[in-house]
């Protein structure tokens, strides 16, 4: 799609929305085949909620501007504020399930997520920790 749009092949208003879909549906894909983990069903939840909040605001992630200066990202607020890119838009007052949104800072990673984000996050992390114990348990039935 990148390679396209930098082409003029494809119009960014067109790439853009295309390539949010087809990552989505991989990955989505991807969660429901691993549907008997019981920590996919976190990175399910957290995935439902990053997609309805970026089909709500047309196709794009708000984040808040108090949460990017909490985060030490003063620099991205000032782009964001003069400008977008394909995947962000400042929180304003149209903003839809802003709550949603890309607000919590994380300062010592200088990165601000969305709860959705945070949903992502534990399942990554309990993932390795019920992949862990199912090794352990298979082994001791082996041996």
């Amino acid at each position: 799609m990148a390679w396209s749009t930098s082409k003029g092949w494809i119009a960014p208003e067109v790439a853009a929305p295309l390539a949010k879909t087809a990552v989505v549906i991989l990955v989505g894909y991807g969660l429901w085949q691993n549907r008997h983990l019981r920590t996919i069903w976190l990175a399910a939840f957290g995935l439902a909620l990053n997609t309805l909040v970026m089909v709500a605001n047309g196709g794009q992630m708000p984040v808040s501007a108090d949460a990017l200066k909490a985060a030490g990202l003063e620099d991205f607020l000032r782009f964001m504020q003069t400008s977008s890119d394909a995947v962000h838009n400042l929180v304003g007052p149209d903003t839809k399930l802003w709550f949603l949104s890309d607000v919590i800072p994380l300062p010592w990673f200088k990165k601000v997520i969305s709860p959705g984000d945070a949903f992502l996050l534990m399942a990554v992390l309990f993932f390795f920790v019920e992949t862990t114990q199912r090794v352990i348990r298979e082994r001791g039935r082996a041996a």
